[in-house]
């Protein structure tokens, strides 16, 4: 089953992806921070991340740049209302699969999803 690690400060936004990928039949471990997935290197076993890009603390770049180092990071997709030109082109020099801005479709991400994580 394909794992999905959703990191996402929003309580609302993650509650609604969770429910989300349960229902297209995804296997899924969420995260409120950035921190937290590193600290429990929940991404290790993972075939995709989701990041939201603005978070407390660390942001979903830093996050994205942090795994980089450690090498074997998963395919990675930014949901952010944050869509300005500079932060995408950041996201995606750095090796994101790909940027989907809030509010997203839901067709549109989990076609995403299953592209980047070889579900499809």
């Amino acid at each position: 089953m394909t794992k999905i690690v959703l990191v996402d400060d929003d309580d609302h936004v993650r509650e609604g992806l969770e429910n989300l990928l349960e229902s297209a039949g995804f296997e899924f471990r969420s995260y409120s921070t950035g921190e937290d997935l590193l600290r429990e290197e929940g991404w290790r076993e993972c075939h995709c991340l989701v990041l939201d890009v603005r978070m407390p603390g660390i942001t979903g770049l830093e996050v994205q740049s942090e795994l980089s180092e450690r090498r074997g990071v998963p395919p990675v997709v930014f949901l952010s209302a944050q869509t300005d030109s500079d932060t995408i082109e950041a996201a995606l020099a750095a090796g994101a699969s790909a940027f989907l801005s809030k509010p997203f479709d839901d067709d549109e991400l989990l076609a995403v999803l299953e592209h980047v994580s070889g579900k499809d």
